[in-house]
């Protein structure tokens, strides 16, 4: 990596459910893929600094030659410093008052906020879910193509080698129903889904981020949205074979039987990623693959 972007945005006007008042952007110029984590506090920057920063080398094969940001404190730290040291990556930090040097990283914070807005401000979600709109505007923004990239390509194509796949891919906040598997329906006339709201895509998984109800949060494959007829949650129950495995991720979204429902095709493992988000734990209850869905009351 040659070259990346940097920015710390907030603090917001309150809290995200998992404690977050900050949120940061990673973004590689080359292929302006974009990793965003969130932040109780500014101080906690560098130890997110340093899990993006193995994951990204790790990813690349290759240390990042320049970091470029804000010359906020949190970023010019000693500690971060050495670290910079450390690994031969050149610091370039702004000048003050002239942010727009910093031009990539600010520009893409701003419009992750306004994304933010009005996806949560289209189906009024809770205020303290901001974290999960930002996260999956980050998503959104990965599987788009800019003036900055060849034509028809997009963040995550340069990134992963694998093509963009936008058919899964629903308005934030909507209503869904996750379908339960037979092992958790209780008799005969037990119900057959749990109502929810979908937020967001979680890392490293194929699967819907859920909200249920009684405010359990799962991460779950077979999940029917308000769009598609409610009369498919019975029919997709019942289709689950006897001996599916009794987890979150069951099956695919019933809106598509057999589709691939993650965009992200080079995962194989179909595992939770210990994700840029867990310095706040802004995926808290989402749960790893060993985590059961059962029916509540």
């Amino acid at each position: 990596m040659q070259l990346v972007h940097s920015d710390l945005g907030g603090p917001m006007s309150e809290p995200s459910h998992g404690g977050a008042l900050y949120f940061g952007t990673f973004t590689d110029d080359f292929s302006r893929r974009t990793d965003v984590f969130f932040l109780r506090k500014k101080s906690d920057l560098l130890s997110e600094y340093k899990k993006w920063l193995t994951k990204a080398q790790l990813h690349t094969g290759t240390n990042i030659k320049s970091l470029r940001s804000e010359k906020g404190g949190e970023y010019v730290s000693n500690a971060f410093t050495a670290l910079h040291d450390e690994y031969g990556t050149e610091h370039h930090t702004t000048v003050p008052d002239t942010p727009q040097r910093n031009g990539v990283a600010e520009r893409l914070n701003r419009g992750l906020v306004q994304m933010e807005r009005t996806m949560m401000g289209y189906k009024d979600v809770d205020q303290d879910r901001w974290a999960d709109a930002i996260k999956t505007a980050v998503y959104i923004k990965n599987r788009l193509s800019s003036r900055a990239l060849p034509v028809s390509k997009t963040p995550f194509e340069l990134w992963s080698g694998n093509t963009t796949n936008k058919s899964h891919m629903l308005d934030f906040g909507s209503t869904c129903w996750v379908v339960l598997h037979k092992s958790h329906i209780d008799g005969k006339v037990g119900e057959k889904a749990a109502k929810g709201v979908f937020s967001g895509y979680p890392d490293g998984s194929k699967a819907y981020k859920v909200i249920l109800d009684d405010s359990e949060v799962v991460k779950a494959r077979s999940v029917v949205f308000a769009e598609t007829n409610v009369s498919e949650v019975v029919k997709i129950a019942n289709e689950l074979p006897e001996d599916e495995d009794d987890k979150v991720e069951t099956g695919l979204r019933s809106a598509s039987v057999g589709e691939d429902v993650d965009a992200d095709n080079g995962d194989k493992n179909d595992k939770q990623d210990d994700g840029s988000d867990k310095s706040a734990d802004d995926n808290q209850g989402c749960g790893g693959s060993e985590d059961t869905l059962r029916r509540s009351g």
